[in-house]
């Protein structure tokens, strides 16, 4: 079988996209000589020169190919006349179907079909971890390979938050491939990245959550804190870690780490026996804690009627982890500024013994023989 593009007649020409596993239609009419049967009608793929049918014998083995052949009456100015349409149709298109279709009779081109497969973008692998765990100091890399047609663009993102939720994260690239490159990772790398592939059909992500271990850091506003004997005072700090950390106040009279009263452990004693609930209440001091983030902690010690004896001493804000351990000291420090006299017909203060004891005085237990009993160190 021969073609020609060469005819002086100019040739129809349909521009067809086509998604891969579609269906598709091309059809074209026959004139009256194939009708009568002097001519026979022909389908072929000009690029490779496949023949597909010729009239509705089957040349072409693929099943997905068929042929369908039917006459239609034209009425034309009050003039009847059949022409046959002669259409051929794909099923399941694949990208290996792409290119030029002729319509023909016998060899003279009726009407040629321009194909073009599409595909909206995949990737390449189909199992990958989410999850990529690490320690601060470390290189990551993670390739992301992504195929269609037309070519995917593929690129990195970083979700940063609501207001502000992505931003382009730079990339080694190849044709198909964007690798993520993250040298020397701190805890500011922890979060989603997103690899995004994207053409003209359209786009496709895939997120992968970093998590960047690292030991804790402790962080307080304050190193000393002035006070006068029967203040209310609040201390606070802020802890950041990853894993979760154990959290602990502490109070130590001397520098010797060995004589350190766990005040957590204390207080958290009260939440799991029953017996110590009237007495936490009673207590001069309390902790909170709160989770800030996945990675941040705030932790606050509050303690009521500070007596004289904790003065020169030191609340520790201590956080541990697998990856280490930090603390903050905060030294309690009494103010001696000087008080006025009252005037002379001034009613004279009363004396309230009652702020410097407490019904419950847990700090009994402070002294240098009992805090080596009750030693902080190998705790964790």
């Amino acid at each position: 079988m021969t073609n020609s593009l060469k005819d002086d007649t100019p040739i129809s020409r349909d521009y067809i996209n086509v998604n891969v596993g579609k269906r598709v239609r091309l059809e074209c009419e026959l004139s009256n000589l194939t009708m009568s049967g002097n001519t026979k009608g022909l389908w072929l793929r000009l690029e490779d020169a496949e023949v597909f049918f010729y009239s509705a014998s089957r040349i072409n083995t693929d099943q997905r190919f068929q042929i369908e052949q039917r006459p239609i009456l034209h009425i034309n100015n009050g003039t009847s006349y059949e022409i046959m349409t002669y259409s051929l149709t794909i099923d399941d298109v694949r990208l290996a179907d792409d290119g030029t279709y002729s319509c023909q009779e016998d060899n003279r081109i009726i009407k040629l079909f321009v194909l073009n497969i599409v595909e909206r973008p995949y990737f390449v692998t189909h199992e990958y971890t989410t999850l990529l765990r690490t320690q601060i100091g470390k290189n990551v890399s993670i390739a992301c390979e992504a195929q269609g047609k037309p070519s995917p663009f593929v690129s990195w993102i970083k979700k940063i938050d609501d207001d502000q939720p992505k931003t382009m994260i730079n990339c080694t690239t190849t044709p198909t491939t964007c690798q993520l490159n993250l040298l020397d990772v701190n805890r500011w790398h922890n979060g989603i990245y997103e690899c995004v592939a994207a053409n003209s059909i359209g786009t496709i992500g895939r997120f992968y959550t970093l998590d960047v271990q690292f030991p804790p850091d402790v962080y307080s506003p304050k190193v000393k804190s002035f006070h006068s004997i029967g203040d209310t005072i609040t201390f606070e700090c802020l802890i950041d870690a990853n894993p979760e950390p154990d959290i602990r106040w502490l109070h130590r009279f001397t520098d010797d780490i060995n004589q350190e009263m766990d005040l957590s452990g204390q207080f958290n004693q009260g939440y799991n026996n029953n017996n110590n609930n009237k007495r936490r209440e009673n207590s001069i001091w309390s902790i909170s804690q709160e989770k800030i983030n996945s990675t941040r902690w705030k932790t606050s010690l509050f303690i009521k009627h500070i007596p004289k004896r904790f003065f020169n001493s030191k609340f520790i804000c201590r956080a541990i982890n697998r990856h280490g351990q930090s603390e903050k000291s905060i030294t309690v420090i009494q103010n001696h500024h000087h008080v006025a006299k009252k005037h002379r017909h001034t009613t004279p203060p009363i004396k309230t013994t009652a702020i410097t004891t407490t019904p419950i005085d847990l700090y009994k237990q402070y002294n240098a023989d009992e805090y080596q009993s009750t030693s902080t160190t190998g705790k964790y």
